[in-house]
């Protein structure tokens, strides 16, 4: 799929919807998060969307996707797990791990795919106390929506026409973050080489 022409196509309702089906639904981690943040950036550098009104839309989705997340986290969450054979030792050990890490993964989380989905579906549900998960979601979403966009953005004024090579951008991004995980597994002894 071609992010900018995609993008393009949708306009600023487009990626608001992008951004919040990604963050509110389970099944919404195969949309195109960080690189629509990045094809945003550098179309607004391009002069072809409004860049306020882009990052209204993204953060607007992230914020509002998150509290559906967390709605349905806390409605359906336990039955939901419980049905699909979570054991209860698995689900409590998720709960400390949630109690003792879930404000930094509501911080770092929407910088990881699969994560923005599933973040605030488990912090609702293991009853994160609403105002709790709100706070630190919008702070969350401020600076995944805005800071991943205004740094596209940057780059592309700086760097004209960039936007034609998006695919190679998010290649070298995908990269980066494997050789990078390989080399902390390494580092730490759960990788060998040879």
């Amino acid at each position: 799929m071609d992010v900018t022409a995609y993008v393009q196509a949708v306009g600023y309702l487009g990626i608001f919807a992008t951004v919040f089906v990604e963050t509110g639904l389970l099944v919404g981690f195969f949309l195109p998060g960080d690189s629509l943040l990045i094809a945003v950036g550098l179309l607004a550098a391009a002069q072809k969307l409004q860049l306020s009104f882009a990052l209204l839309a993204l953060f607007l989705g992230s914020v509002l996707g998150n509290n559906l997340g967390y709605y349905l986290g806390y409605k359906v969450g336990p039955a939901l797990l419980n049905k699909a054979k979570v054991r209860a030792e698995d689900l409590e050990r998720t709960r400390r791990f949630m109690a003792r890490f879930g404000p930094l993964s509501l911080l770092i989380g929407p910088y990881v795919p699969v994560f923005r989905a599933v973040v605030p579906f488990m912090c609702g549900t293991i009853k994160m106390p609403w105002l709790r998960f709100f706070a630190l979601s919008l702070l969350g979403s401020l600076l995944w929506t805005q800071g991943l966009t205004l740094l596209a953005y940057y780059v592309g004024s700086k760097i004209p026409h960039l936007e034609r090579y998006i695919y190679l951008i998010l290649l070298a991004g995908v990269v980066f973050g494997v050789v990078l995980a390989a080399w902390r597994a390494y580092r730490a002894g759960h990788l060998r080489w040879g």
